[in-house]
């Protein structure tokens, strides 16, 4: 039993280390990347399989006795403040915030602006100084988050800046530097450290992408599903929805795993507080008229895959996504599958892991549905930006990090002499 599961976790971090090269350095060789989307695909589905037999995820412990290993995790921690200073004052310093480049952050700061202007009701109106008018198209807990950025009056992009180096120190943190694969890990993320910021100019993840808050949600859910607080799933379940919508299949999932293991109380708690976010996040503060411009978003993406199509095909050519495969002639049934599968596989999936479960020994059941479903959305998106492709990452992330730490590692791993 002890040689399976550590043969498991010897593949967990293959799976992981080949899907974070996909989204990173493979790219560099466009001729690959049809294989690359397809192996990023069959990565991310494998880790979600892998945890399936693996043993119930604890809450990872943070270790502090050993003093080697706190001076190891403090100059890294150190080292990975330092790196993200230096390269990302760079980035912010040569990339200015104009519109014309990318209107995402741009959008975002004025609906800050009003809102602390106690604007509230006006922070979904026409923005009329963005290409002679746009409306804004963002979730509350996507643009929230920057809003102490535009009050301070320093550049919003610190904000993503400050969610990156929260998710790699939390990561050091977990690690257990006794064990070999720690450090295995922690090269794998620094892999992806330095895509993130020595190529940001490829995919723009800080420069203009507002990811950054999105990233931390997910990976702060990794951890509350593994923590089993409903209060804690719920409230970032919450944060995930209304910042993207690629958690919209996991949600009745979810509620359907909770209700066919008889967690009747867990499951009211679960969808309470969802619908008390909603409320006191979205409608009462903002209004009505803006949700209901929300529900109409999706069916205006499938216009907007072909004007990518047209003016910006290395979008879907050159990264990651299974649009590629479909063309720009075919959007409107990448989108049908994309809505159908995003519903359905999660479901399935957990109703099909409930059923086996016993027989098969299976656990950490609604952890590898998120990661399926996250999979499942971001590979069949309508418009593949790479960025978005990063929370998927970081949620490997998190859990290879929680599955390697002390406190779910089983004695089959070997200490290093070192320590």
């Amino acid at each position: 039993m002890m040689d399976g599961r550590k043969s498991l976790r010897t593949w967990l971090l293959v799976a992981f280390a080949i899907e974070t090269l996909c989204a990173t350095y493979f790219l560099k060789l466009q001729l690959l990347a049809g294989f690359a989307s397809i192996l990023y695909f069959l990565c991310g589905i494998g880790i979600a399989v892998i945890i399936l037999f693996l043993p119930q995820a604890k809450k990872p412990t943070f270790n502090f006795s050993s003093s080697s290993q706190n001076c190891f995790r403090f100059f890294l921690i150190a080292a990975i403040g330092i790196f993200l200073y230096w390269l990302s004052s760079s980035i912010i310093y040569e990339n200015s915030l104009d519109f014309h480049n990318a209107d995402m952050l741009p959008v975002i700061k004025k609906m800050d602006q009003r809102f602390l202007s106690d604007q509230w009701k006006h922070v979904y109106d026409n923005i009329p100084e963005l290409w002679n008018g746009t409306r804004p198209i963002y979730l509350p807990a996507m643009w929230l988050p920057f809003a102490p950025a535009v009050a301070l009056n320093i550049d919003i992009r610190w904000i993503t800046v400050a969610c990156m180096f929260f998710v790699f120190t939390t990561t050091a943190f977990m690690l257990s530097f006794k064990q070999k694969f720690s450090y295995i890990i922690l090269l794998i993320a620094g892999i992806l450290l330095c895509w993130l910021l020595l190529e940001d100019d490829t995919h723009s993840f800080i420069s203009f992408s507002e990811e950054g808050a999105v990233v931390l949600y997910y990976f702060l859910l990794v951890f509350a599903l593994v923590s089993e607080n409903i209060i804690f799933i719920a409230i970032t379940a919450c944060l995930c929805m209304l910042s993207r919508y690629s958690l919209v299949g996991w949600l009745p999932a979810f509620f359907i795993f909770l209700l066919i293991n008889k967690k009747n109380k867990q499951a009211s708690i679960f969808v309470f507080l969802g619908i008390l976010s909603f409320l006191f996040l979205f409608i009462i503060p903002f209004g009505w008229d803006a949700f209901l411009h929300f529900i109409q978003l999706p069916s205006q993406y499938i216009g907007f895959s072909k004007i990518v199509w047209r003016d910006s095909p290395e979008v879907f050519l050159n990264y990651l996504g299974f649009a590629k495969f479909f063309g720009a002639d075919k959007m409107n049934v990448l989108h049908l599958l994309l809505i159908s599968f995003a519903f359905i596989i999660p479901t399935a999936f957990i109703l099909l892991c409930n059923y086996y479960k016993k027989k098969k020994n299976l656990f950490n059941i609604p952890l590898a549905a998120l990661k399926i479903a996250l999979v499942i959305f971001y590979n069949f998106i309508d418009v593949p930006y790479l960025y978005l492709f990063y929370t998927s990452t970081f949620v490997s992330l998190a859990i290879v990090a929680i599955f390697m730490n002390e406190n779910n590692c089983d004695v089959d791993f070997q200490p290093l002499a070192a320590y």
